[in-house]
């Protein structure tokens, strides 16, 4: 099995250390191409307008590959399907993202979108997050993901090219409750900017986010992403990236007859 492996945490970064190590567990032949640098909440951002860098770099983990990408996550998964790699991954995974991919999250996130790249050229490809924002630990991670990743692979899927966002609580693993099949959390804002100064006078803005706001919209069901991982439960929430919301009638009695000519007869 050939396994592509990228984050938006950058190449330095512990996740994708573990992840690396986690992978390796499973065997198989592993690439890791990933972002120089951070690129976190880049999103489904691609490089279209500059030069895209590949620097091959020593192995460190007993992969086949390691190239540093100067662009975004989903460069790094685009240049490495078209160009880098001689033949197709048969799996991608990402992360382990430093912070947690919940709810609304995932459409801002450089580690979803880049599995999300990987699923659209029909690989199957699974992103993992660590959920939490303060100094993480770790320590048995590459286990329990490796477990999570057998699990996640045995599955009878009813498509080949499935896409996995998954959500890992800031617990130790014996501690964990188990694992629940989520949806993501309908949408939650917290979202704030705190107006500061320059040093030269000039008034800025800089993001924060306002945790008594964002309680006022906390959900406790379980079913949903963001109250499982609360709960200490291990979120696996499956993703599709058709957002055609084409059962939305109202506009069909008003373009059925649509003639754009009569623009001009007025």
């Amino acid at each position: 099995m050939r396994i592509l492996v990228t984050n938006d945490d950058g190449m330095n970064a512990s996740g994708l250390v573990t992840l690396e190590r986690a992978v390796q567990r499973l065997g198989g032949e592993v690439y890791v191409v990933a972002p120089e640098q951070e690129h976190s909440a880049q999103s489904h951002a691609i490089t279209v307008r500059q030069p895209v860098f590949a620097r091959s770099l020593p192995l460190t983990h007993g992969e086949k590959q390691r190239i540093a990408i100067s662009g975004t996550p989903c460069d790094c998964v685009r240049l490495a399907c078209i160009k880098l790699l001689e033949h197709k991954p048969d799996l991608c995974v990402t992360g382990i993202n430093h912070g947690a991919n919940l709810g609304w999250d995932v459409f801002f996130s450089g580690t979803v979108s880049a599995a999300a790249e990987a699923h659209s050229f029909g690989i199957p490809s699974i992103a993992f997050s660590l959920a939490t924002w303060s100094k993480p630990d770790w320590t048995h991670l590459d286990l329990l993901v490796a477990d999570l990743l057998r699990s996640l692979l045995a599955a009878r899927h009813t498509q080949r090219n499935f896409l996995y966002s998954v959500n890992i609580p800031p617990i130790a693993p014996a501690k964990m409750q188990g694992a629940k099949i989520t949806r993501l959390e309908p949408l939650v804002k917290g979202d704030n900017f705190e107006e500061r100064e320059a040093p030269d006078g000039r008034h800025y803005y800089w993001p924060t986010w306002d945790e008594r706001k964002a309680a006022r919209d906390k959900i406790t069901d379980e079913h949903y992403d963001s109250a499982a991982v609360r709960a200490g439960y291990i979120s696996i929430t499956p993703l599709r990236y058709d957002v055609s919301a084409i059962e939305d009638t109202a506009l069909t009695p008003v373009f059925s007859d649509y003639k754009p000519g009569r623009a001009l007869e007025a």
